[in-house]
């Protein structure tokens, strides 16, 4: 595989140029500035929430360089930190809102993991679904649902904020997957709604954390988590 073959997934490019997707590129700067307002919320209250919030920093900076150059190897990096966000937010939240023990929490988002690879092989193995690439966006959803209801009898607050995140998801969603079905008629695209709405999605999920009311059952580390 050549990973410097420049691609073209969306409505808004329309050549191989660093800048032919510029709403798309500039929509990144949300990301940014919720991690920024994330970095500040969460000083004080443990390395590992600034380290999620620098990876909000991470992904709204991969999206942005895959939305310029528009390679397969900027492609990866964009899903890369999408993936380690997602990961390490669930393992937070079974520790720091279940009261889980960071070992068992691991395991959990080991689990996670491993059906999350099931479904993509799956779908891989079905006609394409015409979701515009959306489907691999559906395990974290149903993930996202799945930390709504865990949370909802001991921290009803952070299960609030995170339906508030399953929600937003549904529009973020449906920005995504209509993009090249509405090229026709809206030739700039509705990925720019990924981008933007998905800053929302990221806010909620971390004001989940921000918002647990007591000390779980098992403290919750004030470390960095090791990756």
């Amino acid at each position: 595989m050549n990973w410097a073959e420049s691609i073209d997934l969306y409505c808004e490019r329309t050549d191989a140029s660093l800048w032919s997707e510029p709403l798309n590129a500039i929509s990144n700067l949300g990301f940014l500035l919720i991690a920024v307002l994330l970095w500040k919320r969460a000083s004080g209250k443990g390395r590992d929430l600034q380290s999620l919030a620098g990876l909000v920093f991470a992904v709204g900076l991969g999206s942005l360089v895959f939305h310029t150059v528009a390679t397969r190897w900027a492609a990866l990096l964009d899903i890369a930190f999408i993936a380690l966000f997602v990961l390490i937010f669930h393992q937070r939240f079974q520790v720091r809102v279940l009261g889980t023990g960071d070992g068992k929490a691991w395991a959990g988002t080991a689990a996670f993991v491993a059906l999350a690879a099931l479904f993509v092989a799956a779908t891989r193995g079905l006609p394409p679904l015409p979701l515009n690439g959306s489907e691999i966006y559906l395990p974290p959803f149903a993930l996202l649902l799945w930390c709504a209801r865990a949370a909802r009898r001991t921290q009803p607050a952070s299960a609030r904020w995170l339906t508030r995140a399953a929600g937003l998801f549904v529009i973020s969603l449906v920005c995504r997957t209509s993009d090249t079905l509405l090229c026709g008629i809206w030739p700039v695209g509705t990925h720019v709604g990924w981008h933007l709405v998905n800053a929302g999605v990221l806010y909620c999920c971390m004001c989940a954390l921000l918002a647990v009311s007591a000390p779980p059952s098992v403290p919750a580390t004030h470390h960095a988590p090791r990756v």
